[in-house]
């Protein structure tokens, strides 16, 4: 049987029983990174007499096709990823999909989620979606972030400390009005919230990857940019003539065609 493990974000406090109990009777532990899941498993005084098999995302094809099926069926083996829930932005879905397909029991144990933690802590109210990180550059994470900010739901993503700032002038260029809740070192000593409009936020030059809550926006008006910073936007006309549409009594096919003709 496979169980798939969460292990802490921070906090070596918050694992539970269960998932302990999982990794002490593991036989087999595949894992993002076996020297960080070796380090953990000292820490809590587990004895490393177990097959470490390292799973990341860049291995994880491979691995799955290599794999003994009757190991997973009849040995206790485990899936962690170096930190939070395994499938969420970190390896792990692949290997579920692979039980399923092959039917061999697993289960998933529940345990600690930054990006859960974070929406409780931002006080927002509503449904949400999860995007994970936004593409690092170029007009796919510009579409994307639009994308995002036009959705009626809040919006929940991760961002690397190398990108946070650039996020953050993003949002204030796009959508300056929107309310954004931002945590960093979630669990830790240094846990840090901040919340406040797009416009007011600065975030100092900083380590560690950060949590962006962003609340929903006006319902009379989905994007919250104005026609004129629209048309400056370098992307696909048939991209822009959609947004633009949102924001004007006009079809995207008569959009388009004006932009066409100028």
């Amino acid at each position: 049987m496979v169980t798939f493990v969460p292990t802490p974000i921070g906090n070596l406090e918050d694992i539970s029983k269960r998932a302990l109990k999982a990794l002490e009777n593991a036989e087999i532990v595949f894992c993002e990174d076996t020297r960080v899941t070796k380090k953990l498993l000292n820490l809590y005084n587990i004895p490393l007499n177990k097959t470490f098999i390292s799973m990341h995302s860049h291995n994880e094809d491979k691995v799955i096709k290599n794999l003994n099926k009757d190991d997973l069926i009849n040995k206790n083996c485990v899936y962690v990823s170096d930190a939070g829930m395994p499938g969420i932005s970190d390896p792990g879905s692949k290997l579920i999909q692979f039980c399923q397909k092959e039917n061999i029991p697993y289960t998933v144990i529940p345990g600690a989620n930054a990006a859960l933690t974070a929406y409780v802590a931002s006080g927002f109210e509503g449904e949400f979606c999860f995007f994970g990180f936004l593409p690092h550059k170029g007009k796919e994470r510009t579409q994307k972030l639009l994308k995002i900010l036009e959705n009626d739901k809040i919006s929940i993503l991760y961002e690397s400390p190398h990108r946070i700032e650039k996020l953050i002038n993003e949002l204030k260029e796009y959508a300056p009005e929107r309310v954004i809740f931002l945590a960093k070192e979630l669990t830790k000593v240094h846990e840090t919230f901040i919340k406040d409009k797009a416009k007011n936020i600065n975030i100092p030059n900083t380590k560690g990857e950060w949590v962006v809550v962003i609340d929903r926006g006006n319902k009379t008006k989905k994007l919250e940019l104005e026609y004129n910073d629209i048309l400056n936007l370098d992307l696909p006309l048939k991209e822009k003539s959609k947004l633009l549409a949102k924001i004007s009594d006009k079809s995207p096919k008569e959009i388009y065609n004006e932009l066409i003709k100028t």
